[in-house]
């Protein structure tokens, strides 16, 4: 790695485009989401987000390819029914990208890319492939906050950073 003005060189930028609040909405007005990256652990930030969108209605499937498969827990986004329009990714990093390239394949159009499994690489594809894409946003901001998620939203409308 070679610095160039105090800069690593191999640094890739993050594409840029402002994410709206009509693009939330429009994602979180549909109350049928996947989940990509849930987790068999009760206590991960993936199950919370879980349990949270179960108690605002939301039907879920949750997608982990070490799950034994059943109707709502599925090892993989081609297994999703048709119909289902609408992925949520908390994945690792390093499988956000081939995640995304699932969806896209799949055909799904709404797809919210927590803000800790974004990538440039991820966020360049889906950007080139027309759909509704969300990153850089956590979710729980925009689906009725609570305790330090309820702070950190009001945090972010204060300092003007809420999409609008």
């Amino acid at each position: 790695m070679i610095l160039k003005n105090g800069c690593p060189d191999n640094v890739i930028s993050m594409p840029m485009k402002t994410i709206t609040l009509y693009q939330i909405e429009t994602f979180l007005n549909c109350k049928t989401i996947a989940i990509a990256g849930a987790s068999r652990n009760t206590k991960s930030f993936s199950a919370q987000v879980a349990v949270h969108l179960e108690k605002l209605g939301y039907s879920l499937f949750l997608i982990n390819p070490n799950f034994e498969q059943t109707e709502q827990k599925l090892i993989s986004i081609s297994n999703l029914p048709e119909g289902i329009n609408n992925l949520l990714i908390i994945t690792p990093k390093n499988q956000t990208e081939s995640v995304l390239k699932q969806a896209i394949d799949k055909g799904i159009k709404n797809i919210w890319i927590q803000q800790t499994s974004d990538t440039p690489e991820a966020i360049k594809l889906g950007l080139e492939n027309n759909i509704n894409l969300i990153y850089g946003q956590c979710i729980f901001m925009f689906t009725q906050p609570t305790g330090i998620h309820k702070l950190h939203y009001g945090l972010k409308k204060f300092f003007g950073s809420v999409p609008k």
